[in-house]
């Protein structure tokens, strides 16, 4: 069972969302969102999902606890001190960004944790912790997140729009975007529209795939078609459900 809830209002400029899951056992997709997870499972160092740019199996012994919380996009980078996209596809240790001693001290107040709530906690304390001293995320990166993310399923803007408005070439801005994000506004930009067809699937079950593709965006149900299969592998009928 996954749940997952709005972190506490400090976090809410860096924090999408904490949650929780128990492992079912068995082999599950993980796809595409343009974020950063921190994630922990019972028996296990917590670990850095990066950003994925395609779908990837998941598996995790079955019963297990697990925990996480997950970056809005372009917040990750800071706190963590590393591009984002050195993490692109990976999953890593978080002891290979912040302190052993840190990172133990979260893993025995996780491994300790009797509930989710507790789990949640302890995970929105330590990064709670982590924001004090970590520098702001890149403001011109974050803007073309917004206009993404606000524009979607609408056409956005050239990333060269944006670029020119703050005096840079849209060649540095891509740069700063991967770096910031993993992958380039284009990509992200992909990523954002994949979701938002998922989430109109999941509002209204039974609705035809050629309208859910209209309004998500898409050039048409082909277009759609090809989009989830590169990015979930599966077609939307079954990528609704991953």
């Amino acid at each position: 069972m996954y749940l997952e809830q709005a972190p506490r209002s400090e976090l809410r400029e860096s924090i999408a969302c904490v949650w929780t899951a128990c492992a079912s056992g068995d082999r599950h997709g993980v796809l595409p969102d343009g974020m950063v997870d921190i994630v922990w499972a019972r028996g296990r160092e917590p670990w850095v999902a990066g950003p994925d740019s395609t779908a990837r199996s998941a598996t995790v012994p079955k019963g297990a606890p697990q925990a996480g919380i997950r970056f809005l996009p372009g917040t990750a980078s800071p706190i963590l001190a590393v591009p984002v996209s050195e993490l692109l596809d990976r999953r890593v240790p978080l002891a290979e960004f912040w302190p052993h001693k840190l990172v133990q001290r979260l893993r025995e107040r996780l491994d300790r944790s009797n509930s989710r709530g507790e789990a949640m906690l302890a995970l929105e304390d330590l990064v709670q912790e982590r924001l004090a001293d970590a520098p702001r995320p890149d403001a011109l990166v974050a803007a073309k997140v917004l206009e993404i993310v606000r524009r979607v399923p609408a056409q956005p803007r050239s990333a060269g729009d944006l670029a020119r408005l703050a005096g840079i070439s849209e060649r540095q801005l891509r740069r700063r975007f991967v770096a910031a994000i993993g992958y380039g506004p284009k990509m992200f930009e992909r990523v954002t529209r994949f979701q938002h067809f998922r989430r109109l699937a999941s509002l209204t079950p039974g609705r035809g795939l050629a309208s859910l593709a209209a309004d998500a965006g898409y050039a048409d149900q082909a277009h759609l078609s090809r989009e989830c299969m590169k990015l979930s592998g599966n077609p939307p009928s079954a990528a609704t459900l991953a």
